[in-house]
């Protein structure tokens, strides 16, 4: 299926505020699906998508001519779950699910005859996660939502548990280690997102009073403390965190904001982009930063990762939750309609 779509060049510059090319793209190819597409990581060829109700669905890529063609590799039949993240560990190969306001599910991304091999039961009501990884061992740092009726100037908080995975491929066998506990807690219920960078743990909305992004490091002895807190006006939706950089995606047609870090991790610029969009995701590699706004679609731009990203097309997909590079100038985009992909020239 191919669809030719027309960027409407002055809303891009009166929108983006900047200097760069605004390019053609189509769509070379669309996979509909019953439930949202609220998530997608991609190893080599093979796409993983969190399908909502759908549950988990994993596709061969294929490149035949222009268009790319979807082989359907595993689909999960369980119709209890609501799989709304998806993550690939590139080292270990182990696989991560979210089930929505339940548990997370993990073990081999290769068996697709029973990949939710182990679920992680350290604590119930999960809510989003960031994958590190320690000597060949996946860490995990997921978000559990609490509520204490008994607590009366805090009956629901946030925790943030450290969960090291142990992986026995050779009997596919993955074991979760509970014993560490909360390594954060009584942190704001409607605490956003997490994300990880250079010992660095990055929390969206973590602050019961004021919307903000506030960093962690890790002490000598295990320990994680509060060492920034940067203030933002508007509430933070999402957060990527980059070697020199991190961004996160702001609530209410805000866009986005960005800070740029120095060799120490100090702040040395910050500014915000794209007003006019809410920006729900984010994604950065081979050389191209994707932003989901929902049902503005994706913008896409060229960035090197550390100075000020420009703008390079807005793509019109569907209502937009996730989006990723594939093979240097496609973009594979996880809409509420299903995956449509787009070729940018």
């Amino acid at each position: 299926m191919k669809q030719l779509l027309i960027l409407i060049i002055f809303s891009f510059f009166g929108c983006l505020k900047q200097n760069g090319p605004v390019i053609n793209n189509e769509m070379i190819s669309f996979y509909p699906t019953t439930g949202s597409v609220r998530d997608i990581a991609l190893i080599g060829d093979t796409l993983y998508v969190a399908n909502g109700t759908e549950g988990l669905k994993v596709f061969q890529l294929k490149i035949v001519e222009d268009l790319i063609v979807l082989d359907s590799l595993y689909e999960d039949s369980s119709e209890d779950r609501d799989i709304i993240n998806v993550y690939v560990d590139q080292s270990s190969k182990v696989l991560f699910v979210l089930d929505k306001f339940k548990y997370t599910y993990f073990g081999s991304p290769h068996n697709f005859t029973d990949i939710f091999i182990e679920k992680i039961d350290c604590d119930e009501f999960q809510s989003r996660s960031t994958i590190i990884e320690v000597d060949d061992i996946p860490q995990v740092f997921t978000l559990y939502r609490h509520i204490d009726s008994i607590n009366e100037s805090k009956p629901l908080t946030t925790s943030i548990k450290l969960i090291p995975i142990t992986v026995y491929e050779e009997f596919n066998l993955y074991i979760e280690d509970c014993s560490i506990g909360d390594i954060l807690d009584s942190l704001n219920y409607n605490l956003t997102d997490i994300s990880s960078a250079n010992d660095m743990l990055y929390l969206t909305n973590a602050n019961f009073n004021i919307p903000s992004v506030s960093r962690y490091k890790q002490n000598l002895d295990g320990n994680f403390h509060l060492i920034d807190e940067d203030i933002l006006s508007i509430k933070p939706l999402t957060v990527r965190a980059y070697d020199s950089s991190y961004i996160v995606g702001l609530d209410n047609r805000s866009g986005c904001y960005i800070a740029l870090l120095d060799s120490e991790g100090e702040i040395i610029s910050k500014f915000t982009m794209f007003d006019g969009y809410t920006i729900r995701d984010i994604h950065y590699s081979q050389g191209l930063l994707l932003l989901s706004a929902g049902y503005d679609g994706v913008l896409v731009c060229k960035w090197d990762g550390q100075g000020e990203p420009i703008p390079y097309a807005i793509i019109s997909s569907s209502n937009a939750y996730s989006a990723l590079v594939y093979n240097e100038n496609k973009i594979i985009i996880g809409t509420k309609n299903g995956i449509e992909i787009y070729k940018v020239d």
